[in-house]
Parts: structure tokens; C-alpha cells; sequence
């Protein structure tokens, strides 16, 4: 990583609107963890397991919140959202450098692909129709596809694939080995044996979403998949086809959405959750780890379990299923005194 320019912790403050507490011309000259960092560095501390570090640490600029203690000598901006704060920060000390527009020699573009004002890396294919917009980047050795449209200022990253006639939106990110408009899993057992069902529909990412590296997002059978505007897929995350995810909602690795489920604004999938096909979920939902929705769920409520209920329901039976053994030993030396032993002598 290229080191930022040198920076005062009053600008920084000024960035993220944070009130600064000690001098404002401290010097930044990089960005590091609580535990690496000198006193050159800035870094942040948004509590729970990283509290135990924070009075130890020997960054020379730190971001916290307004109730914590932190190490004197450090120069602190009080933020409410401390790790939001220093996303801000850190996006301003090194932004992105993207590349001016061209075509390499060693791309393979079709003549009908309108890629005016775009950057295309080598190898990368872009195929007959595809619209490419000012300002997108397709990485080397990525692929899109007949009549495919990718926004402005989208990026598509190495080995990334959007097929034909999906559209992503602006300022889309897909991570390396995404793939936008793979066949939806449909298949009908018939007298002959098993049977493709075409894949007729596509894909439509709004603006602003990111894909996450070998994550997939399926054409619809019919009509379109969507993801909504500001949406967030990690790694290894499958959306089947024909779903509807709402805005602004992040899904964890190895979450998986089943076909026609729809998911409303700002819905949270930790990991290895999942949604079964068909299923409705309402707006502001989470999804604690391994949960899974087989009905439709109303609008903010929290999950656990599979299936899933409210999580503190949840919480509950597992504490009860913890007591479960020794209630049984219980339940059984009670038994006994009751009924006495099973050959008829005592104890």
C-alpha cells in the first residue's frame, strides 16, 4: 500500500467532523492497526474486543468515541461512529488510483461495443452491443457480454463476469471472479429425465452495489433478478433467480438467497444464512449467523436459529438446551425415588 500524503489531525477532524482533542497540527503520515501503529499513524478503536488495546496502543492520532479513555500523548477526534469515521478519513489520506481511459492493444472488443471514455485491460472481452460507460474500468482477462451495460464509473475486476444483456449500474464494484447472469438453477424432472428450463430473464444491479470475489448472482427464469441501489453481496455469496434485494442491505459470505425470495431495504445476512425460495422479508431485518427464513418475516425484527425465529426466542432454547442433560439427571434420580429401581431393589 502507497503511503498518503502527510496530513494535520485538524484537517482529518474537518474530514469526518469529529472534535479534536490536542494539537491539531499532529502530522499523519500513514494509517495502521491500534496494535501497529507509531506515532506517525492514525487509527480507530470502535470498542468491544478492541478496548482491551486500546490503552497499549501508540498511534499518534486515534478515533474513538466520546466515552473513551484513551492514551495520553495520543491526539484524539471524538466521533460517535468511529470505524464510519475512519473509513472517511482513510478513503480521503488514499484514494483509489484508476487508471486513464484506453483500450489495451490485447483487449478483444467488438466493433458494435460502444466503450468510449472507458479503461479496458488486456485480455478483457467486451462483446458485440455491450455498452461500456465513460469512466467504467474492465480489469484484465474480465468478460462482458452481448448487449450488457456497464455505468459509469463501475468497476469490474479481473476475471469478473456480466453476461449478455445484464445491466450494472454506476459506481458498481464486481470483485475478482464475480459472475453477474449465470443460469438460474432451473430444471424439470420429465419422462425423458431431467430437463433445462431456459433462462430467459437478466440481472439488474442499481447503482452503487458491490459483488464480492466468486459471488453469483443469477438470471431470472423470466423477468429480471435485482439488487438494490447501495447493496453490498461478500464473498462467496449466491443470489438465485429471479430475487429482489432491497437497498442498502449487506450479505456475508455464504449466504444464500433461494429463487423468487425478496428482501426488503437494509436487511443484514451474516454469515451462512439463508432465505428459502419465494419467501418475503421485510424491511430493516437480521439475520444473526446460520439463521434461516422458511417463511416470510415482518419488517425489523432480529432472527436466530433455523428455522429462524426472534432472536431472543432463540437465545432461550439454546441456554434451555445447555440445561437440557443435567434437568434429565434430575427428571431420572426423581423417577427412581418415585417409582424405585427398574429390578425392584434399592439403590
Amino acid at each position: 500500500m502507497s503511503r498518503p500524503a502527510p496530513v494535520s489531525a485538524g484537517t482529518i477532524a474537518a474530514w469526518i467532523g469529529a472534535t479534536c482533542e490536542g494539537p491539531e497540527d499532529r502530522v499523519v503520515t500513514g494509517v495502521a492497526s491500534l496494535g501497529n501503529a507509531g506515532p506517525g499513524d492514525l487509527s480507530f478503536c470502535s470498542g468491544g474486543r478492541w478496548m482491551s488495546m486500546l490503552p497499549g496502543t501508540r498511534a499518534g492520532v486515534l478515533i474513538a468515541r466520546g466515552d473513551m479513555e484513551c492514551p495520553a500523548g495520543a491526539v484524539v477526534l471524538r466521533h460517535p461512529n468511529p470505524r464510519f469515521a475512519y473509513a472517511v478519513a482513510a478513503a480521503h489520506m488514499l484514494p483509489l488510483e484508476w487508471p486513464d481511459p484506453g483500450v489495451h492493444e490485447k483487449a478483444s472488443v467488438h466493433p458494435t461495443a460502444h466503450v468510449e471514455g472507458a479503461t479496458i485491460d488486456p485480455f478483457a472481452v467486451i462483446e458485440a452491443g455491450a455498452h461500456v460507460e465513460a469512466g467504467a474500468w474492465v480489469g484484465a482477462h474480465a468478460f462482458v457480454g452481448r448487449h450488457a451495460v456497464i455505468g459509469a464509473g463501475s468497476r469490474i475486476m479481473p476475471h469478473a463476469v456480466v453476461m449478455e444483456r445484464c445491466v450494472v449500474g454506476a459506481r458498481c464494484w464486481l470483485q475478482p471472479g464475480a459472475i453477474v447472469g449465470a443460469d438460474g438453477f432451473g430444471h424439470v424432472v420429465g419422462q425423458g429425465g431431467v430437463l433445462r428450463v431456459p433462462q430467459l430473464g437478466t440481472v439488474v444491479l442499481e447503482d452503487d452495489v458491490e459483488i464480492g470475489a466468486n459471488a453469483c448472482v443469477d438470471r431470472a427464469a423470466l423477468d429480471e433478478t435485482r439488487i438494490g441501489r447501495g447493496s453490498r453481496l461478500d464473498n462467496l455469496v449466491q443470489i438465485a433467480h429471479g430475487v429482489r434485494v432491497g437497498a442498502e442491505c449487506l450479505i456475508a459470505a455464504f449466504a444464500g438467497v433461494a429463487g423468487g425470495a425478496k428482501l426488503g431495504n437494509r436487511v443484514v445476512m451474516a454469515g451462512r444464512t439463508a432465505v428459502v425460495d419465494g419467501i418475503e422479508v421485510g424491511d430493516d431485518v437480521v439475520f444473526a449467523g446460520l439463521a434461516s427464513a422458511s417463511r416470510d418475516v415482518p419488517p425489523r425484527v432480529r432472527l436466530g436459529g433455523s428455522p429462524a425465529r426472534r432472536y431472543h426466542l432463540w437465545l432461550r432454547e439454546v441456554a434451555a438446551l445447555r440445561q437440557l442433560p443435567e434437568t434429565l439427571r434430575v427428571v431420572e434420580r426423581l423417577r427412581r425415588k418415585v417409582e424405585g429401581p427398574a429390578d425392584g431393589k434399592d439403590e
